[in-house]
C-alpha cells in the first residue's frame, strides 16, 4: 500500500508511526529543511481539560505514543485587571517544541524507521493519484479550505517571542485583559530556568492591530524581561466536514482539530493522525474513529461562545470566585471534568431556549 503524508509536524509523524506499527511504510513530505516547527516554544498541556484521564498514559495506551514533558506544571497564576490566582498541585504538563532534541516532533521522529523527504513543498493535487492514500497533516487550513470542507471558527494571530529572564520551570502564568487580548489571552511558559516562551493571542487583527496589543501588554504589565525574537503565527481553529474525501484525510489542523478555546492543539493533533494512520491500515471508518476528538471540539467551542463576550469586570469576578479559600482547590485539585459537565449544561439550556423561541 502506498502512503503519503503531507507534514512532518505532530500529526503526520504520530500517523506515520502508526502506519508503522502496521507494516505500511509512508512517504512523509515536509516543506521545511526539517521536522517540527522552525521556532523554539513551549506547550502547556493542563490537567482541567484532560479529565479524567492522564494525558501521558492515554497517548501510551490508546495511540501507542510515548512522549516525556520537559516539567510538571505545579504552578499555575492567573491575572485580570484587578485580580490575581494562584494555583497549586499537578496541574499538567510542558512539552517543547521546535527543533531542540526534547521537543515533541523531535521525540516523534526519533521513533520513525523511515525518513521525511525534507524542502518539499507537495499539494495534495499534484499527487493524490500515485498513492491509495494521502494524509493531509501540513498544519493549515489551505488545502481544507480548498477542498471545500474548511469553515473558520476563530481565527487569532499568536504574537510572541523567546524572553531572558528568572523563571519557575514548573509555573505557568496567563494574563486576560480584553485592552490587549481583547476576548483571547497571554501566557508565558518556562523553557527552561533562564529562557521561557511569552505570548500574546489577539483575536480577528491585523498584523499592524497584533502588534500594537503587544506593546500595550508590555507597556501595562511592565515585564523585566529581554525579548530576542520575535513570533508572528496565525492559528485558526475551523470547523472540518467530513475529515475523509475519497483517499485524501485530513488530520491535526488541517482537520480541525485546534480547540477554540484556548487555541490547544498538539494532543488532538497527535491523536487525529494516530487515527488516520488507524483507518488506513485497518479499513475502519476515519469518521467514525474521530467521535471522541469531534466531541472534545464541540465542548471547546462552547466555551469560546461564552468567552466571547465577557468584558474586564466579569473577568475580575471570575477570578474573585476562583480565589475564594476552598474553590480553586475544588476546581484543580480534584478529577471531576468541570469543562465538559458545565459546556454540556450550557448546551442544554441554549437548545431549550432555542425551541422556546421557535413554538
Amino acid at each position: 500500500m502506498k502512503v503519503a503524508i503531507i507534514g512532518a509536524g505532530p500529526a503526520g509523524l504520530s500517523c506515520a508511526l502508526e502506519l508503522e506499527r502496521h507494516g505500511i511504510s509512508p512517504v512523509v513530505f515536509e516543506q521545511r529543511h526539517r521536522p517540527g516547527e522552525l521556532f523554539d516554544h513551549c506547550a502547556a498541556v493542563l490537567e482541567l481539560f484532560t479529565r479524567p484521564i492522564d494525558p501521558l498514559k492515554d497517548l501510551r495506551k490508546n495511540y501507542f505514543i510515548d512522549l516525556h514533558p520537559i516539567y510538571t506544571i505545579k504552578l499555575l497564576d492567573m491575572k485580570s485587571p484587578a485580580e490575581k490566582v494562584t494555583v497549586r498541585g499537578n496541574l499538567g504538563y510542558f512539552f517543547l517544541r521546535g527543533g531542540d532534541p526534547n521537543s515533541v516532533e523531535s521525540q516523534l521522529y526519533s521513533k520513525l524507521q523511515g525518513g521525511v523527504v525534507t524542502n518539499k513543498k507537495v499539494n495534495y493535487t499534484d499527487i493524490y493519484q500515485e498513492y491509495d492514500y494521502v494524509v493531509v497533516a501540513s498544519g493549515g487550513f489551505d488545502m481544507s479550505r480548498t477542498e471545500g470542507i474548511w469553515s473558520t471558527v476563530y481565527a487569532t494571530k499568536l504574537i510572541g517571542g523567546t524572553v531572558i529572564g528568572e523563571f519557575n520551570p514548573a509555573k505557568l502564568f496567563m494574563w486576560l485583559d480584553t485592552r490587549y487580548s481583547k476576548t483571547a489571552y497571554a501566557y508565558l511558559v518556562p523553557m527552561e530556568k533562564k529562557r521561557a516562551f511569552l505570548g500574546l493571542v489577539v483575536p480577528d487583527s491585523t498584523l499592524e492591530e497584533a502588534r500594537e496589543r503587544w506593546k500595550k501588554f508590555w507597556e501595562m504589565e511592565h515585564h523585566p524581561y529581554e525579548q530576542v525574537n520575535e513570533v508572528i503565527v496565525e492559528h485558526n481553529a475551523g470547523f472540518v466536514y467530513p475529515h475523509q474525501v475519497g483517499n485524501l484525510l485530513f488530520a491535526g489542523v488541517a482537520g480541525g482539530f485546534q480547540e477554540p478555546f484556548l487555541g490547544f492543539g498538539m494532543l488532538s493533533a497527535i491523536k487525529s493522525g494516530v487515527l488516520a494512520g488507524r483507518a488506513i491500515a485497518t479499513g475502519k471508518r476515519y469518521e467514525d474513529l474521530l467521535v471522541q476528538l469531534k466531541e472534545d471540539m464541540k465542548h471547546s467551542l462552547i466555551l469560546r461562545e461564552m468567552f466571547n463576550s465577557v468584558d474586564n469586570k466579569a473577568l475580575d469576578n471570575i477570578m474573585k470566585v476562583l480565589g475564594l479559600p476552598g474553590v480553586k482547590q475544588f476546581i484543580y485539585n480534584t478529577n471531576i471534568d468541570f469543562i465538559r459537565i458545565g459546556t454540556a449544561a450550557v448546551a442544554q439550556v441554549k437548545n431549550a431556549l432555542t425551541k422556546i423561541r421557535n413554538r
